[in-house]
């Protein structure tokens, strides 16, 4: 058996040789991880954390001066440390990016000759389109369209180019076997879904009230607040009970049969309707804050480490403490990612300049979709766009480990991804985390918009809480030792890629369905029907939602969908924007068959599309 025992001494000679190569590299490796380790410093972290969180900022909201002066802070703290200005105006990448919406010109409701007075009767919704509808008013009922449930408003009901009158929520919602009691069917009973239906039918116009039957209490209508919100495409006013009273039109008793057996009684009301509304959306400026750290090799290309600086200021729609108008700090979210992209930056410049050169971007416009991240991608430093881009690095919500574990997501877009970063992290000294892997390049945080671009990437998230998005996401709660953990994991991540002999190779798997909602510890669910393309968040004034991806092996791929196409429709949902996308997918379910139109190279195209399942 002399090749046997050739083979076994074969074998025993490369793995002497291999253990010699390791010991070597893992002593060079823990001296420099050492010395990269000692610049990052938990009260350094703790410190930028904190001023960030500061309720002087008041919540960093986007086109407030607590963001603007985050921003300088950030672009201070590069200068600080050497790094080269990144932005079009120095360290700043300008952009515009959508912060609400006040009431502009006409805003009037007259029904039935009588006029309504705004603010005390009637009110816009945020997402109303500009302009005046005049017509018959039609009682719409719920203003509901559900084919598999048996039910629908508008059945035999002509609503084009007239008024539309609806309740809101669903018909005899007490009853526990109604099949609007199904999760899946939540999202029929809200008031911009109920806009989109009455559109689609053929509406100028759509009124809402209150359904004061199902859920007595006040008539009043809550203070104008907005909001950011994208147009639904028809005009659209929430008014009170009381004021239509007063106009000759009793909604609870047109509602009042449908309650008893759950059957539409829509019909037309003879009465003349006449709906205003000047609703102008409202732009404010903010800035990516971007720092170079120059590479020895100009032509090597670059690594990018994020992290998003905004958060929700005073609250607003997406905070989870509703009707609480007070600081929200974010101090996790996402103070401590900025804190420690900071760290890293301090921990490189401190070292010998890098083969690739690192772009520290600190990015505005997360928490309104990505928008400063989608904004850099389009617009990168020279030398950085996404064909050039060795890896993307995001840190969102690092400051609070929980149970000694970080959440690693993405590892997987480069090939051996995963086990290049349990290498780093048990290099001497070991960081003391525990990384727990999952999670596609897709997420709901900024590395999205590179992996949308070709882009490998790592996420590092250490998990949600009970204060995420509430005015308790406070300073003296983040853990600054963990948080220092974290950071000098993505130096070893971000100085590995920049250093790299080779380039990595990009992965493009197809993720579960759902993927963009999250991974282990995520933040968010998807649910509903799945269709596979990924949505490009910058802001657009244009109908329709541009793609900014497709996932391998989804159903919007099989369709012929590609990255750069604009989807107009799905089913019967024509689509104005973002709200529009995932209404139309939730109203959907796995198996269903759509039509989808989108234009593609200047061309309309259509295809009959068999929906996936979103888990």
């Amino acid at each position: 058996m002399r090749t046997h025992r050739a083979l076994v001494a074969a074998l025993a000679a490369l793995a002497c040789a291999s253990t010699a190569t390791s010991t070597a590299t893992g002593n060079a490796n823990g001296t420099a991880n050492g010395t990269a380790d000692a610049l990052i410093q938990p009260g350094d972290l703790l410190r930028d954390a904190a001023w960030l969180a500061d309720p002087a900022r008041t919540g960093r909201g986007v086109g407030t001066p607590g963001n603007a002066a985050a921003a300088a802070f950030i672009a201070g703290r590069m200068r600080e440390l050497g790094l080269a200005p990144g932005g079009s105006e120095g360290y700043l990448q300008p952009f515009e990016a959508p912060v609400g919406a006040k009431l502009a010109g006409e805003n009037a409701l007259r029904v039935g000759g009588r006029a309504l007075a705004l603010g005390q009767d009637f009110q816009p919704f945020t997402f109303s389109a500009d302009g005046a509808a005049e017509g018959e008013l039609v009682w719409a009922g719920y203003g509901i369209t559900a084919p598999e449930v048996g039910y629908d408003d508008y059945a035999g009901l002509e609503v084009k180019g007239k008024v539309v009158l609806v309740a809101a929520h669903f018909p005899d919602e007490r009853d526990p076997a109604s099949p609007f009691r199904d999760p899946q069917r939540y999202h029929l009973g809200e008031w911009r879904t109920k806009a989109m239906n009455a559109r689609d039918h053929g509406a100028a116009a759509i009124l809402a009230v209150r359904d004061d039957w199902n859920h007595p209490g006040p008539d009043a209508l809550e203070p104008w607040r907005g909001q950011v919100s994208s147009r639904a495409g028809i005009l659209a006013a929430r008014v009170t009970l009381s004021a239509l009273r007063a106009a000759g039109v009793d909604a609870a008793a047109l509602a009042a049969p449908t309650q008893l057996d759950r059957r539409p009684r829509s019909r037309p009301l003879g009465i003349a309707a006449r709906l205003a509304a000047g609703v102008a959306q409202e732009e404010a400026r903010t800035e990516n804050v971007v720092g170079l750290l120059r590479g020895a090799d100009s032509a090597a290309g670059c690594v990018v480490l994020g992290a998003h600086f905004d958060h929700l200021g005073y609250g607003g729609e997406t905070s989870l403490a509703p009707g609480v108008h007070a600081v929200h700090p974010g101090a996790d979210d996402n103070a401590s990612g900025v804190a420690a992209l900071l760290g890293v930056a301090r921990a490189l410049a401190g070292g010998p300049p890098p083969r690739r050169t690192v772009a520290f971007a600190a990015f505005s416009g997360e928490e309104l979709g990505l928008l400063g991240s989608s904004f850099f991608v389009k617009h990168p430093p020279a030398g950085c766009a996404p064909e050039a881009e060795q890896l993307m690095v995001n840190l969102d919500m690092v400051g609070r480990p929980q149970e000694g574990k970080v959440y690693v997501q993405g590892a997987d877009t480069a090939r051996g991804g995963q086990e290049r970063a349990a290498r780093l992290a048990a290099a001497a000294p070991p960081i003391p985390l525990r990384l727990a892997f999952g999670g596609s390049g897709y997420g709901p945080s900024d590395h999205t918009s590179f992996f949308a671009a070709g882009v490998p990437v790592l996420f590092l998230f250490t998990g949600a809480h009970a204060d995420y998005h509430r005015p308790s996401d406070t300073a003296d709660k983040l853990d600054a030792a963990g948080l220092a953990a974290v950071a000098r994991l993505a130096a070893r991540a971000v100085r590995d890629a920049a250093d790299a002999p080779a380039r990595f190779e990009v992965v493009r798997t197809a993720p579960p369905p759902g993927a963009l909602a999250g991974g282990p510890g995520e933040r968010a669910r998807g649910y509903g029907a799945y269709l596979g393309t990924i949505p490009d968040f910058e802001a657009r004034k244009e109908p329709g939602v541009a793609v900014s991806a497709v996932k391998p092996g989804s159903p919007a791929e099989q369709a012929g969908v590609r990255r750069g196409d604009v989807l107009l429709q799905i089913g019967a949902t024509r689509l104005m924007g973002l709200e529009d996308l995932a209404a139309a997918l939730r109203s959907h379910r796995a198996g269903d068959v759509v039509e989808v139109v989108w234009v593609q190279g200047g061309a309309t195209r259509r295809a009959q599309v068999t929906l996936g399942e979103r888990r």
